[in-house]
């Protein structure tokens, strides 16, 4: 999924599975959009996501992401997570993972690799929050300097399904950088998915004040619709 918050899925996919699982998936998207801030500079992307899930509850997921072209080539964004998730009872799961973002390849963009830290608790596959934790985040500040500190994000979501094989999801987050002084910024989404067999479809309007908090560049946050084609094998 191309943007953080409607990507319930991705919480309920570290649960235990009843037998071995493996996943492949293939998605184009008209951006690539994370917290509320595009990374593909509003162009489109391509991602390739390959996943493992054990009846333990352990779960891990390698991505690799296409972005815009830039002075170095075609941008490339690689990850890798490994998590565990609970079924506690019939209404509440939940999971704890790690995961490590890097640019392969790019030398410009090396110090924004980062690690992340995760827990997502959910409620009769509905309801969920979630709450991020990085060591080490690095951002640009409007003068154009590097500012290094750890940062937090959280967010409250809603998954719905609907008729005709549709599913409504939509959520709220906030994302702080504790760089001095600290600066935050809130972000939102609504995702409307339609599955047939494999395939997903996927209409999502993003928006942020990430702009006008100091986080982006002009253009890069604010408002905006996002359409994704995935093929899951």
């Amino acid at each position: 999924m191309p943007c953080v918050i409607t990507g319930l899925a991705a919480g309920l996919s570290s649960l235990p599975a009843q037998a071995d699982d493996l996943g492949l998936s293939l998605a184009l998207s008209s951006d690539y959009v994370v917290r509320g801030i595009t990374r593909s500079m509003g162009q489109s992307s391509q991602s390739l996501d390959f996943g493992w899930r054990h009846p333990s509850g352990w779960a891990v997921d390698l991505g690799v992401v296409a972005l815009h072209q830039d002075a170095e080539g075609r941008l490339l964004q690689a990850s890798a997570r490994v998590a565990q998730g609970w079924q506690w009872d019939q209404d509440w799961s939940g999971d704890l993972s790690y995961s490590h973002a890097a640019y392969p390849g790019s030398a410009q963009r090396r110090n924004f690799n980062y690690d992340e830290v995760s827990g997502r608790l959910l409620w009769q596959g509905r309801w969920f929050i979630s709450g991020s934790w990085f060591p080490k985040m690095n951002r640009r500040s409007a003068q154009n300097s590097l500012l290094s500190a750890p940062a937090f994000s959280a967010s409250l979501g809603l998954h719905q399904n609907l008729p005709l094989s549709l599913a409504l999801d939509a959520g709220l987050g906030v994302y702080t950088h504790r760089s001095d002084p600290a600066r935050s910024y809130a972000f939102g989404s609504v995702d409307l998915s339609w599955t047939r067999g494999p395939w997903q479809c996927h209409l999502s309007h993003i928006a942020s004040n990430a702009e006008s908090e100091g986080f982006a560049q002009d253009g890069r946050a604010g408002q905006r619709w996002l359409a994704t084609l995935q093929l899951s094998f």
